[in-house]
């Protein structure tokens, strides 16, 4: 388990407990803190110490890395054989997360994701993150990543993947690990069954929006820079991976989105394949590409 903190303390013991709380598995942890100012690193020092030999600390790099940066430092360090699944410091695992993920991958390049259980701060239920109308594939995934990190579990093969290429500038850790694992040639398992209590509070990195007003707010704040300037760092970075094919036909087609005429590009965000997992927001993402040419 790969875990990065960042003065987390107000709820870290609860996940610690719900890791070590895990039925079917034998799980270690390896964990990064970013310079904590609170009591973030005693805690975890204390859950080594009552979990001997099950609990290591990454020390390198030092300095401020971010969350990205600090789980694919993780992933990067941690043993080449076994499953991988990225640790927010303020969840719940629930007690088969691991061991329901692991039932599903096989010997090829695989990654699972859950569904998220929304929760307010106290753990009171909120509802359910949504599903995807459209299946999770590397043309979807460029336009719009369904895959929480914190619900993702990966084997050895898929990690190889994920590590094919340096994660781009101000990139998310599992937005990039989706797209290097399908677009490389491996594949994404979507679980509707929900592997944790996700909460809901203002130091949430990136949210889980339930109900489609409230994905529809999100995304309205977002506005269309939120979406082109992100997808065209995405698309650089991909450059250098191993791409199969397919996924650099997906590339070379979202080029068109540089064009200055809003039906080429519309007809370049076809081609491509890109969409928004919900249906609505797809509307919204046409309409963003035809007033808005990618840089």
């Amino acid at each position: 388990m790969l875990l990065a903190t960042w003065n987390g303390s107000a709820h870290l013991s609860e996940q610690l407990a719900s890791l070590a709380a895990q039925e079917g598995v034998d799980w270690s942890l390896l964990w990064r803190d970013d310079g904590s100012t609170d009591g973030t690193v005693a805690l975890l020092e204390g859950f080594a110490e009552a979990h001997p030999g099950h609990v290591a600390r990454l020390a390198e790099p030092v300095g401020r890395l971010g969350a990205g940066a600090s789980f694919m430092a993780l992933l990067a360090a941690a043993p080449e054989n076994g499953l991988y699944a990225f640790m927010d410091q303020d969840d719940v695992w629930l007690p088969q997360k691991l061991a329901r993920a692991a039932a599903q991958l096989g010997t090829e390049a695989m990654l699972v994701c859950t569904r998220l259980r929304l929760v307010t701060p106290d753990l009171t239920p909120i509802g359910l993150s949504h599903l995807p109308s459209r299946p999770p594939i590397f043309a979807t995934l460029l336009a719009h990543n369904v895959a929480a990190g914190c619900t993702m579990v990966m084997n050895a093969r898929a990690r190889g993947l994920a590590l094919s290429a340096p994660l781009p500038r101000e990139g998310h850790h599992d937005w990039w690990c989706v797209l290097l694992v399908t677009g490389c040639g491996g594949r994404l398992i979507f679980d509707p069954e929900p592997g944790l209590l996700y909460r809901q509070h203002g130091g949430n990195l990136v949210g889980g929006a339930v109900g489609l007003r409230e994905r529809a707010r999100r995304a309205l704040g977002r506005g269309a820079a939120g979406f082109l300037e992100p997808l065209a760092r995405y698309i650089e970075a991909l450059r250098s991976a191993p791409l199969t094919a397919q996924a650099r036909q997906v590339l070379d087609a979202a080029e068109g989105l540089r064009a200055a005429s809003p039906i080429r590009r519309l007809a370049a965000l076809r081609q491509a394949g890109l969409a928004h997992h919900a249906r609505g927001a797809n509307w919204l993402l046409r309409l963003w590409v035809a007033l808005n040419r990618m840089h």
